[in-house]
């Protein structure tokens, strides 16, 4: 009996050593692949970060660049537009200066006939032809004026308009209709399609049986150009 005992035992032992031979067979293998497993995770986890940041790092480089370029781009053009400005506003003041340039040598012109007359005057007795002189000087000086666009306002005649005249005064004088210009004291200038400068006037008033005499200019009228 304790031999078949024994035989028994040996023969649950060895099951059991097969049993556990097995299971821990199973056992280490399933480990070993699995830190395998996470080695190899680890090693490409840790290559893939290393390709991100290099290419992090790349594009950081990249996109300093391109910023310090644009920085040094920006520089270059807000200090040309400086020296534009300052020339712009150079040519400005140039222009302001010299801008009546061809206005004034026409002037200079009138004032050198104006000048010979005026020498003509004091060289001889003769009044008809300094008058003549002056007059050609003052149809030399308006068709300068008309070349400039400034042309007289024919204001005799007229009915009196504020837009265009500046009473000074009023005449009684027969045959004229009221608020009539009558005299010009001093003549108005239209500078193209504006007024440069109304014309002074007196305008006729209804007689009252006086005499006809100068004005009175105790009745002006006011007005704004």
């Amino acid at each position: 009996m304790e031999g078949v005992g024994r035989v028994v035992k040996q023969e649950e032992d060895n099951n059991r050593l097969e049993e556990g031979n097995d299971d821990g067979v199973f056992s280490i293998e399933g480990s070993e692949d699995t830190l395998l497993s996470k080695s190899v995770e680890e090693a490409v986890r840790q290559e893939s970060e290393g390709d991100s940041i290099q290419l992090l790092r790349k594009a950081v480089e990249q996109k300093t660049s391109e910023a310090q370029k644009a920085s040094e781009k920006y520089l270059y053009l807000l200090a040309e537009f400086e020296n534009y400005k300052k020339r712009v506003q150079k040519e400005q003041v140039e222009q302001a200066r010299f801008s009546n340039t061809k206005l004034l040598k026409e002037m200079i012109v009138v004032l050198d006939n104006l000048e010979r007359a005026v020498l003509h005057a004091k060289e001889t007795p003769d009044f008809v032809a300094i008058t003549t002189g002056l007059d050609l000087v003052v149809k030399q000086f308006l068709f300068f004026l008309s070349q400039q666009g400034v042309t007289p306002i024919d204001s005799l005649s007229r009915p009196f308009d504020p837009a265009y005249h500046q009473a000074v005064g009023y005449l009684e004088r027969a045959g004229c209709e009221k608020d009539q210009v009558v005299e010009e004291v001093q003549k108005g200038y239209m500078l193209h399609d504006r007024v440069l400068r109304a014309s002074m006037v007196l305008i006729a008033k209804e007689k009252t049986g006086v005499e006809e005499g100068g004005p009175s200019l105790g009745g002006s009228v006011d007005r704004s150009v």
